[in-house]
């Protein structure tokens, strides 16, 4: 496990309460003082000091992410753009721009980060959250008046001071969404710190402050698309040398689309890492872009094996926020960091620049299936806006709590601005835009994306400031019908982009009516013409499995409820029996996948046994990976 750990206590001394024989790691450095003490497992945590001649008036700093760069002055300004310098330790980069200008530095400040500041002279200790969230940051106050606070939700009901319980409401919502929105968690008491924000706990009383000091603000520019596309492409490729270096070897999650390829378009002699379960369609496709690039190719096949053994392996995922299978990549750590000193994903590219985040009418086709159409669906009211979470929403459990009721409570107006909760947005627009991925935890991917910051050097440019301003100001029909990304593989790099795009079967350089008709007439073609058989039923021609073949082949669900039973039975929801039920539902041909992960990610957590049965002990579970052949006899 690798995570931050922190007590801050107003009243008394905390030097001796990270104490080993509760806390469920161990701790590679520890910090403590009178009134401080934080622990870490992380390689991704950096320190630095500042003091005057007097120890009192010292400035304690910790980053935990990463920060590329600093425009003085804020967002827009004048003064410029500056990278931080390689050779200079990014905690104490920020310790200086923060004695040099206080807190002001922030808005200006680009990186994925949550920055803590402990200010001896001005008795606080301080949080930091970037624009977006990237590092959540989750804390409470302790049942002694502390705050304890860690960056995995898993640690907080370990502390013998912190009493918690399940929160009915929002785990329904997270059994729904795959995900907890805004500020709160499946846990009684226990909060995200918001993006964007500056919160202050004063050491001498303890009271706490927080001070927002940016938001989305969703600006649209008259620009014509070719435009967007330039600057794009230019502010991308800045991104990439920027944080590259000569004389370090660079990896980069290879699909078989447009957003990874764009970064081997941007980036010289990288080896191209192309998760798969067999070499199908997407993965030889993958290859051909690596071989294109001059990159090295290296498949990491992963299996049903793989799939089912990440139960086990990610137990201690660190958020509500996925199933157990996101992080992705926990199976293939030595892999990664024996071979590359940094790593890049193309993560969030389709929240901040495909229609992926506005939201588009489904059209039926009948015995067909259904197409998403290129077009707009207008959301006016908070009204409308709830509609669309739940026509997304697994809502099939029997739950204590109704989930309209859930978000009708948390989602609403305080005059023109939206809270969703628990974060505020300047506007509906920012919240149906930006609600998906702001701040970041609102996305179920956030366990991938932790897990990669943790295990090596690691960036998604996407989530570039830069890119992000540029994300802001792009007209909704631009990302509903054009390929700003696939034109910007164009720009970069023509051969690469000439290379068909694995599930819409054109090349990138295309238009998007073509490359919009090729995915639809590809898919056609699979399903309805050549009849395509896989070796497996559970395999697929694209990236993933089909995880609901895979729950009919294999019966990993009752393996956790054998184990897991006392657990599930003082779950507040539905009990082993519902649980075994849902899943018999589901081999004989109902779909129940949502649900199901949901359910076997919260049974297999640590924290669940931990609050609901007090003579549980984390112990490993015993998983089966023989296949069920022939009918399912459940």
């Amino acid at each position: 496990m690798r995570a931050t750990y922190g007590v801050v206590h107003p009243d008394e001394p905390v030097r001796d309460t990270l104490a080993d024989e509760w806390l469920p790691f161990e701790p590679a450095a520890q910090t403590t003082s009178d009134r401080l003490a934080i622990a870490t497992s992380s390689n991704s945590t950096h320190t630095a000091t500042a003091s005057s001649n007097a120890e009192s008036e010292s400035v304690h700093c910790w980053l935990l992410g990463d920060v590329f760069g600093h425009e003085a002055g804020g967002p827009g300004q004048s003064n410029g753009y500056e990278p931080r310098p390689s050779d200079t330790d990014p905690a104490q980069y920020c310790l200086s721009l923060y004695q040099r200008t206080g807190f002001e530095f922030l808005e200006g400040l680009n990186g994925n980060y949550s920055l803590l500041l402990y200010d001896r002279a001005q008795e606080r200790f301080v949080f930091c959250t970037d624009r977006f969230g990237t590092v959540p940051i989750y804390w409470t106050r302790a049942d002694d008046g502390s705050i304890v606070f860690s960056t995995n939700i898993q640690l907080l009901p370990f502390h013998p001071n912190v009493d918690t319980a399940f929160h009915p409401a929002y785990l329904h919502e997270y059994l729904a969404f795959r995900c907890t929105f805004g500020v709160k968690t499946p846990l009684e008491g226990i909060e995200k710190l918001e993006p964007g924000t500056i919160t202050s706990v004063a050491l001498d009383d303890g009271s706490v402050h927080t001070e927002q000091y940016w938001r989305p603000r969703y600006r649209p520019r008259d620009e014509s698309f070719a435009w967007f596309v330039e600057e794009f492409a230019d502010r991308f490729q800045t991104v990439i040398d920027e944080w590259t270096h000569d004389g370090r070897e660079y990896g980069v999650l290879l699909s078989g689309g447009r957003d990874s390829r764009l970064i081997l378009a941007a980036l010289e002699n990288a080896t191209g890492f192309h998760m798969n379960d067999w070499m199908n369609r997407e993965a030889h496709i993958a290859e051909r872009v690596a071989h294109e690039a001059g990159a090295a190719f290296e498949l990491l096949e992963r299996g049903p094996e793989y799939r089912i053994g990440a139960l086990e392996r990610n137990r201690w995922a660190d958020s509500f926020n996925g199933w157990f299978s996101q992080p992705y990549t926990s199976g293939y750590e030595s892999q990664l960091t024996e071979r590359v000193d940094g790593l890049l994903s193309g993560l969030y590219s389709d929240s901040l620049f495909s229609g992926y985040s506005v939201p588009s009418p489904s059209v039926s086709l009948g015995p067909l299936g259904s197409i998403t159409a290129p077009l707009e669906r207008r959301i006016e009211t908070v009204d409308e806006y709830i509609e669309l979470l739940l026509d997304r929403a697994h809502d099939d459990l029997e739950m204590p709590t109704d989930l309209r009721t859930v978000l009708e409570s948390n989602i609403y107006r305080e005059g023109d601005r939206v809270v969703h909760h628990g974060v505020t947005y300047e506007s509906l627009t920012e919240l149906v835009y930006y609600g998906n991925c702001y701040p970041l935890s609102n996305d179920d991917d956030l366990r991938f994306h932790g897990h990669l910051r943790r295990l090596l050097p690691y960036r998604s440019p996407f989530l570039d400031n830069r890119l992000l301003d540029l994300s802001l100001s792009m007209p909704p029909r631009y990302r509903l019908r054009r390929d700003l990304v696939g034109q910007a593989v164009a720009q970069l790099d023509a051969e690469l982009a000439a290379i068909p795009h694995a599930k819409a079967g054109v090349s990138l350089s295309r238009s998007f009516p073509v490359k919009y008709v090729g995915e639809h007439v590809l898919e056609f073609w699979d399903k309805h013409v050549v009849n395509w058989v896989p070796p497996e039923p559970y395999l697929t021609n694209g990236p993933w499995l089909n995880d609901a073949e895979l729950l009919r082949s294999f019966e990993f669900p009752l393996d956790v409820l054998d184990t897991q039973g006392r657990v599930a039975d003082a779950f507040p929801g539905p009990n082993a029996d519902a649980i075994r039920a849902l899943y018999h539902d589901h081999c004989r041909g109902e779909l129940h996948v949502g649900e199901l992960y949901t359910l076997l990610t919260v049974l297999t957590m640590p924290v669940t046994a931990h609050l609901l049965d007090d003579s549980s002990e984390p112990t490993s579970i015993p998983l089966s990976t023989a296949q069920v052949r022939g009918d399912n006899p459940l």
